[in-house]
């Protein structure tokens, strides 16, 4: 359920959200560039995965949390400028 309700999320900011069977979800960022997401959320105390190589640096990992923590990161991305 945790899953389903991040990914919805994520998706209604823009966010295009790979299917996944596991405890993280594979995205990518609509307009702004992944490395940007992943240093403001940094900044914020919030850990996401960033790859710095090809055919994944435009894309983040996000691990499913608590409802509480995916909220906090929800909110936190909605903070950020997008598109």
């Amino acid at each position: 359920v945790a899953r389903e309700q991040l990914s919805a999320n994520l998706r209604s900011l823009g966010f295009l959200v790979w299917p996944s069977q596991s405890n993280f979800l594979l995205v990518q960022p609509p307009t702004i560039i992944a490395q940007r997401i992943y240093q403001s959320l940094k900044e914020r105390g919030i850990m996401i995965r960033y790859f710095a190589q090809p055919g994944l640096d435009d894309k983040l990992r996000i691990t499913v949390g608590t409802p509480e923590q995916n909220t906090r990161l929800i909110q936190a991305i909605s903070r950020l400028r997008i598109g």
